[in-house]
């Protein structure tokens, strides 16, 4: 049982690439995902590298209690940070999204990160990511096979 009151983000490390190998190729990640196509695991340890390196780059972990729960990356370009996010398919189903989401805003909102927009891009038929954003007050513009969630800091 995750205790939600206990939720916490952690930077990633290096140890964490085979973890998000695993997430980033789950069925329901890979269906919700703009590139629906699996993962080879040589291309994701030369991205993964490559973005821990970057420094308009930030992956962060869900966890409670020491156990990783899911993660959020959010990649910067001038001043706004776009979000990528996914939950461990064992936690789904809790609000969890909703959490990390709202802890990934107060960690921007208090880094110095020059950031002054938040971003996520869902897909039409993502209802769940449609509610999270909905649900954190996000504005929503439609494109012709997508949603732009985003909102102001």
């Amino acid at each position: 049982m995750v205790i939600k009151m206990n939720l916490y983000l952690r930077k990633a490390v290096l140890e964490d690439c085979d973890l998000l190998f695993n997430w980033a190729n789950d069925k329901i990640v890979r269906q919700n995902s703009f590139n629906q196509k699996g993962i080879l695991y040589e291309n994701h340890v030369k991205w993964f590298n490559k973005m821990m390196n970057f420094d308009r780059c930030s992956i962060f972990i869900l966890c409670s209690k020491n156990v990783s729960l899911g993660q959020v990356r959010i990649e910067i370009e001038n001043k706004t940070a776009v979000i990528s996010y996914s939950i461990d398919k064992k936690y789904r189903g809790k609000h969890l999204a909703i959490e990390m989401l709202n802890l990934l805003e107060k960690n921007v909102g208090n880094s110095k990160v020059d950031v002054n927009k938040l971003v996520g891009y869902v897909k039409l038929d993502n209802y769940i990511s449609q509610r999270v954003f909905e649900k954190l007050k996000y504005n929503a513009k439609i494109h012709d096979n997508f949603y732009e969630y985003y909102k102001l800091l």
